[in-house]
C-alpha cells in the first residue's frame, strides 16, 4: 500500500503502509499539533480525557475496579493525552520542531532505503527480509529509537558505541510485534537511524538530542499503551516539565501494577 495521508495523520493502531514501511506513520500529525491554535489542542485534549473518564465509568464500584486492574482503554487515552501535551511543549519550540522533523524525514528517506536495500541484499540467505517493507510497520521505528535513547543516555559519551549497546538492548528483550525479518535487519537498521541522528544532531546538547529523540519514538509509534519500554524510557523522563500534572496521574492510574 502507498503511503497516504491516513498514516502521515493516524492516531491510532492499525496502519500497515508498506510504501513507508512506518517509517513516516503518525508522527508528521502530531508534531504539526504544535503549529494548531491552543484551542484545538485543548479541545483534543478535552476530547481525550472524556474517553478515559468513560472507560473508567461513573459508578464507584465500577471505577474503583477499573483503577484496580486498569484497561487498554484507559491506558489509550492517557497516552493521547501525553502527546497532545507533549505537542502544546513543543509549541513554543520551533527550532526542536524543526529538528525532530528533519528526523523523521531522514527516517524515510535515509534508514528506509538503507534498510530496504540490504534487506533485498539479506533476502538471499534470510529469505524472511525480502519482503522487508511490508513487515517492518508496527514497533520498528519507535523501538529502534527507543534503545538508541536507552543507549545514547547511559553511553553517550561514547558515540560510535551507541549502536553497539542498542544492539545489545534489543537482544536483551525482544521489542514489541517483531520476528524474525525485523532481528535479522535489527543491527543495519539502529547504524543507519542512528547515523541520521548523529548527521543532524552533531554535538549538541545530550538533552536536546535525547528529547528530539523521545518526541519521534512516541509520535511515530502506533500503539504506546502496547509499547513498555518506550513508556519507560521515552514518556516517562517528560512526565516533569512537559506534560500536565493530571496527565502524569491519570497515566500513573493507567499503569498495570507489576
Amino acid at each position: 500500500m502507498a503511503h497516504n495521508q491516513a498514516c502521515a495523520n493516524a492516531r491510532n493502531p492499525g496502519c500497515s503502509c508498506s510504501g513507508c514501511g512506518g517509517s513516516l506513520h503518525g508522527w508528521p500529525g502530531h508534531l504539526d499539533l504544535a503549529n494548531e491554535y491552543p484551542e484545538e489542542r485543548e479541545r483534543r485534549y478535552e476530547q481525550a480525557y472524556r474517553e478515559w473518564c468513560r472507560e473508567v465509568g461513573t459508578e464507584e464500584r465500577e471505577r474503583r475496579r477499573r483503577l484496580a486492574s486498569p484497561t487498554e482503554g484507559m491506558l489509550h487515552s492517557a497516552t493521547t493525552m501525553a502527546r497532545i501535551d507533549i505537542a502544546g511543549h513543543l509549541a513554543a519550540r520551533p527550532a526542536t520542531v524543526a529538528r525532530i522533523r528533519e528526523l523523521g524525514l531522514r527516517l524515510n528517506t535515509h534508514a528506509f532505503v538503507h534498510v530496504r536495500v540490504e534487506a533485498r541484499r539479506r533476502s538471499v540467505t534470510r529469505p524472511e527480509t525480502a519482503d522487508i517493507s511490508r513487515v517492518l510497520p508496527g514497533h520498528f521505528w519507535c523501538s529502534l529509537l527507543t534503545v538508541l535513547v536507552e543507549a545514547a543516555d547511559r553511553w553517550g559519551r561514547v558515540i560510535d558505541k551507541v549502536p553497539v549497546y542498542a544492539r545489545e538492548l534489543v537482544e536483551e528483550r525482544t521489542p514489541p510485534g517483531w520476528g524474525a525479518a525485523q532481528e535479522a535487519i535489527a543491527d543495519t537498521a539502529l547504524e543507519a537511524v542512528w547515523r541520521c541522528v548523529v548527521e543532524l544532531l552533531g554535538l549538541r546538547p545530550p538533552e536536546e538530542l535525547l528529547l528530539v529523540m523521545r518526541v519521534l519514538a512516541l509520535f511515530v509509534c502506533p500503539d504506546p499503551g502496547r509499547h513498555p519500554e518506550l513508556l519507560r524510557v521515552c514518556l516517562s523522563p517528560l512526565q516533569r516539565g512537559v506534560l500536565q500534572e493530571t496527565t502524569t496521574m491519570l497515566l500513573r492510574q493507567s499503569l498495570v501494577r507489576p
